[in-house]
């Protein structure tokens, strides 16, 4: 699957479009949040335990905070095609690559297709349920009226994962959440290798 980060970056879930990529060919969900909220999520990997991922966003801005269990965080800014990797244990903040051409597969249609599956429950929510097929892979996900995605479990070539929302919470986020933190270095990394500080951390 697409690396953790930038997959719960995006779902803002959007585990749609960071691990399948997909946005609609027909008629598809709203699955960008339209509210300010806060998300608990648990991924589950075969082979690994389960990991808990908190998610913020700022939806006038269209911003996102995904902090890892690992540490690391991301800061995600939608419009912009840009992210950064804040990295404490290196005191460090890190340009993510190819973050614009994934928010383009958010805002551009990209051949996947959602089909309902009925209705669900999560977090104490209710969403609508869709099966999502593209090229690169399929799943079902669960959608609340207002884009929150409350699950998502996918597969292609390279594996699976399921995310599941433990809590929401509807509310303003400080602005402060979504900013780099002061006195961090910005250093530059060659392709590849971020990807591979994070899956060591």
């Amino acid at each position: 699957m697409k690396s953790l980060p930038l997959t719960l970056a995006l779902t803002l879930a959007s585990t749609l479009a960071a691990i399948l990529a997909p946005t609609a060919a027909l008629a598809a969900p709203v699955f960008l949040p339209t509210r300010d909220v806060a998300i608990t999520y648990t991924l589950a990997t075969p082979g690994r335990a389960d990991a808990n991922y908190q998610l913020y966003y700022d939806a006038a801005g269209e911003l996102a905070r995904v902090e890892s269990p690992q540490g690391f965080v991301v800061l995600a800014n939608l419009p912009a095609g840009h992210a950064q990797v804040v990295l404490p244990a290196l005191h460090a903040i890190v340009e993510a690559p190819d973050f614009s051409s994934l928010t383009g597969m958010i805002y551009n249609a990209d051949g996947a297709q959602f089909t309902p599956l009925g209705h669900g429950n999560y977090a104490g929510m209710d969403c609508e349920k869709y099966l999502v097929l593209n090229a690169q892979g399929s799943g079902t996900a669960c959608i609340t009226p207002d884009g929150v995605v409350l699950h998502f479990a996918g597969k292609d070539s390279q594996g699976s994962a399921e995310l599941t929302a433990d809590a929401v919470t509807f509310g303003p986020q400080p602005a402060s959440e979504f900013a780099a933190p002061d006195g961090f270095s910005a250093i530059t990394l060659p392709p590849g290798a971020l990807a591979a500080l994070l899956q060591q951390n």
